[in-house]
């Protein structure tokens, strides 16, 4: 794969009637083999900007470019399963009749449900629906998964134990994903670029040159989230 090039993207809502811009004319171009992480306080347009590069909006103005052979997946904050089918049904919705039960059960293993394929949502933990959601996406052969904070509602042990997988899956399929948090440290542990919305525009590009597992709290990742509260213009 090559580039997602964002080219003067603008988007507004109406609110009692009147125009309320959300995005300002943004442009960016995303490697789409990385970790992008947008990051933003409540209501800067993370998901907005999401839903448009996943083709759920249409832009009022811009234009997004999409590398060949491109296969987007998404993850919201909610798992969204269909709390009548099993844990593995909710994998293979969809799927053609004749899918790859190897393929399904290595994914299962993957993100750590192969005791769980049979249960129900209702049976599994947060973090284990989460799970399930991305295995599904995964089923689906994406190769760019945009998450819209999707451990945003998980207890702290379980959101790492999240994130972990996350990187554990990007090293072993080279998927790109696109990460939407408000979490400076959940963006520090993830990204190998920051992109930090702010008032409806990219204010802030961060490149994170970092191999193997990271400890933000090294002199280091302190530095680049001192820059990054700086440029929130958070003290």
């Amino acid at each position: 794969m090559s580039d997602l090039i964002i080219n003067n993207l603008t988007k507004s809502y109406r609110v009692n009637n009147d125009p309320y811009p959300v995005l300002k004319g943004i442009s960016c171009t995303t490697d789409c083999s990385a970790i992008t992480v947008i990051l933003g306080k409540s209501g800067c347009g993370k998901t907005t900007l999401l839903r448009l590069i996943s083709g759920l909006e249409e832009p009022d103005a811009g234009t997004i470019k999409y590398p060949a052979n491109i296969n987007i997946g998404m993850m919201f904050q909610e798992a969204r399963l269909m709390p009548w089918l099993t844990c593995e049904k909710n994998i293979t919705f969809g799927l053609p009749p004749n899918y790859d039960k190897e393929k399904i059960r290595a994914l299962l293993t993957t993100v750590g449900l192969t005791n769980f394929a049979h249960a129900y949502p209702g049976e599994l933990s947060g973090g284990m629906q989460q799970r399930t959601a991305l295995a599904r996406t995964l089923a689906r052969d994406s190769n760019l998964i945009l998450m819209d904070e999707p451990f945003a509602a998980l207890d702290y042990f379980t959101r790492q134990i999240m994130q972990k997988e996350v990187l554990k899956i990007k090293a072993a399929s080279h998927t790109g994903i696109i990460f939407v948090t408000h979490n400076i440290d959940e963006a520090l542990l993830l990204a190998d670029r920051i992109l930090i919305l702010k008032d409806g525009n990219i204010t802030s590009d961060i490149t994170i040159a970092c191999q193997g597992q990271r400890d933000i709290l090294t002199a280091r990742f302190i530095d680049l989230k001192r820059q990054i509260l700086a440029a929130l213009q958070i003290k």
